[in-house]
């Protein structure tokens, strides 16, 4: 039997000469065990998606040139302000009025939210309230021996209760 195929760089040659029960097992060897997982991804992360999204990257950047990108900004809307309901919560909670001056005892409004790290880093460094470093409490000793608690293993489903002592050794 003569199987025919592509050129092949190694042998140089595309064919190969098989007798049937050799060309069958040369064959079957290529069939996957039963289970085995054949597709690897799916959706998104698939191959084919992903030729797909660099082509259409290449034909977007090719048709896009160097021109300029407008952004509509007309339906943005800005984050909200929390109601009032996390002060309600933080005075319940903590017995503290998050909105009270501590100074003054004069009540704040919220102005704006800031949650970067480099904008609050700036502020409190030009109030002098930025801490370098962080505190960490000194290490404690170890506990003494007299403290320590040997308490028998319960992970033998077959304990043999008769033979085994069940100590356990606290300070009395």
């Amino acid at each position: 039997m003569i199987y025919r195929s592509g050129l092949n760089p190694k042998i140089q040659r595309n064919f190969e000469v098989f007798s049937p029960c050799d060309f069958i097992a040369a064959i079957t060897q290529h069939i996957p065990d039963k289970s085995f997982q054949l597709v690897r991804y799916y959706g998104w992360y698939s191959n084919k998606m992903r030729g797909q999204r660099d082509k259409r990257t290449a034909e977007e950047a090719k048709g896009a040139g160097l021109g300029v990108q407008v952004i509509d900004v007309s339906e943005h809307k800005p984050r909200r302000i929390p109601s009032a309901k996390w002060r309600e919560l933080i005075k319940k909670v903590w017995e503290a009025d998050p909105l009270l001056c501590p100074k003054c005892q004069k009540e704040m409004r919220i102005v704006a939210l800031i949650n970067e790290r480099d904008v609050i880093e700036r502020i409190l460094r030009h109030l002098g309230l930025w801490q370098q470093g962080v505190r960490v409490s000194p290490a404690r000793a170890p506990p003494e021996i007299a403290e320590w608690v040997i308490e028998p293993c319960y992970d033998d489903p077959f304990p043999d209760y008769d033979t085994e002592p069940v100590m356990i050794y606290a300070n009395a």
